[in-house]
């Protein structure tokens, strides 16, 4: 569980352009899930013997980008 927070933590330490980020922790599930501005991003354990564990982190997108503002463009205010 404390590589599973390191992961979140390093995530959240490489985010160039997060402001504002949200990790949470579920030990029973075994998952560390961090968002913020776009995306979310959640590490999974999913396997582990007695030398081992492996995590898949999975990034998802949650917003396009949007160059004009969460508005659009509007030419003449209109």
């Amino acid at each position: 569980m404390r590589a599973l927070t390191c992961l979140a933590f390093l995530l959240v330490a490489t985010s160039a352009n997060a402001q504002s980020t949200t990790t949470t922790v579920n030990r029973e599930t075994h998952t560390v899930t961090t968002t913020g501005s776009g995306y979310a991003a959640v590490t999974t354990q999913t396997a582990r013997t007695a030398t081992s564990t492996t995590y898949t982190t999975t990034v998802i997108k949650t917003g396009g980008y949007q160059p004009m503002g969460a508005g659009g463009y509007k030419p003449f205010s209109h």
